[in-house]
């Protein structure tokens, strides 16, 4: 980008503030069962759909700002979405009543899914090449940090009441502002936009990006791969402490350094993608989705902390690099007008999986903790080689094609 390096820095840290509102709906989950008390004629599923709802709202917003991105200005839709987010994110904390909190929950999930696919294409709009890469690497980091910053500053608020842990979600408010005043229109500065003003100047036509062959169906692979990814994140989630309690491994709280670790490892994955990247290109992704598996197929198998803190250092930043992977390869298969929804369709499988997570873990664990992780981790290692095995046929496919010509 042709703009000062002060500009430059605050738009990347600008676009990096939106990324927290990624993983922000569920940051405050551990007041459940404090709500539980406070309201205690409301049914426990009840309760915890004040979790939940709001991830319902986000799925089907996020295919909405899809839908609306080439009709409206992206910035205005993503301002307009954390405003949403902002206003009724805060709602539980001065409510006392029951519906007035699920609702606010909902209108909070439909703020980040306007502003969820746009905070990630928004990237690719300024940025390109390497420099892409290691920013969408950096985003996926930002994006775990911004979650886990948010439910450890509920945390702290909940020690008073848990009404207060919803006040940790002002967060939003300078991530609004930083959108505001730091990032530029794409439609009038970004990439595309530039290229067009230059091409104009030069009374040459501007060609539009040329994309992949089967853009479409690639896009709707990596959609299926993160549903199938995000279905054995939920599931060992889900099943990890009662492993523990299980196998005679540890407590629930030793569980929750574990997945703490990972978490923390996960956010360094993220970082050393646009390296790794770049030395092994595309083959980065069936990697990581080979390691993710492998380290939490063997989880179920040992029973030695220290060797479990190992395979999740190791799933975090080998396994961490498949994310990131999977929204620069969108931005790959994108042009300006298919942007926004293309990455909502990736977000959508990553949501409708955590959404149907329960039965993930039903199905693949059969009532057994140690069974469900061990086969969401085998599910994985098999997800990597199918993916090896797509890339292998359509490379062969290109090389014909070349040899045709």
């Amino acid at each position: 980008m042709n703009i000062s390096k002060s500009k430059k820095w605050l738009l990347i840290i600008s676009l990096m503030a939106v990324s927290i509102v990624e993983q922000a709906t569920g940051a405050t989950a551990s007041t459940t069962p404090l709500m539980a008390k406070s309201f205690p004629n409301i049914s426990q599923a009840n309760i915890q759909m004040v979790t939940t709802f709001g991830a319902i709202a986000t799925t089907i917003f996020i295919f909405i700002s899809g839908l609306i991105a080439n009709k409206f200005s992206q910035k205005r839709i993503a301002i307009i979405g954390l405003i949403i987010a902002a206003i009724f994110s805060i709602v539980p904390a001065i409510s006392k009543s029951y519906l007035v909190i699920l609702a606010s929950r909902a209108l909070m999930g439909v703020g980040v899914g306007l502003a969820n696919p746009i905070a990630v294409a928004l990237l690719s709009e300024f940025f390109e090449g390497h420099e892409l890469d290691n920013l969408m690497g950096w985003r996926s980091s930002i994006a775990s940090l911004g979650s886990s910053f948010i439910t450890m500053l509920a945390g702290l608020l909940m020690v008073s009441d848990w009404h207060n842990a919803y006040w940790a979600y002002l967060v939003f408010v300078p991530a609004l502002l930083l959108l505001i005043f730091f990032v530029p229109n794409p439609e009038k500065e970004g990439l595309q936009a530039r290229a067009e003003q230059a091409a104009k100047d030069k009374n040459q036509k501007v060609e539009s990006k040329q994309l992949p062959t089967h853009a479409e169906l690639r896009v709707i692979l990596i959609s299926l791969a993160m549903f199938i990814i995000m279905g054995t994140v939920m599931t060992i989630m889900l099943n990890l402490a009662v492993m523990y309690v299980q196998q005679g491994i540890g407590s629930p709280t030793d569980a929750s350094t574990t997945l703490s670790i990972w978490s923390m490892t996960q956010v360094l994955g993220g970082i050393i993608f646009g390296w790794l990247y770049k030395h092994i290109g595309k083959y980065v992704f069936p990697l990581g989705v080979f390691v993710f598996g492998l380290t939490f197929a063997a989880l179920a198998f040992v029973r030695n902390q220290p060797t479990i803190y190992a395979l999740m250092v190791l799933n975090g930043l080998i396994g961490g690099t498949a994310m990131p992977f999977m929204f620069t390869r969108i931005a790959e298969l994108s042009n300006s007008k298919t942007n926004t929804f293309n990455n909502g369709l990736v977000l959508i499988g990553s949501n409708i999986a955590s959404f149907l997570a329960p039965y993930f873990s039903m199905l693949l664990g059969q009532g057994s903790a140690r069974i469900a992780v061990q086969n969401a981790g085998f599910l994985s290692v098999i997800l990597s080689v199918v993916i090896l095995l797509v890339m292998y046929f359509a490379f062969k496919e290109k090389t014909q094609i070349v040899k045709v010509n």
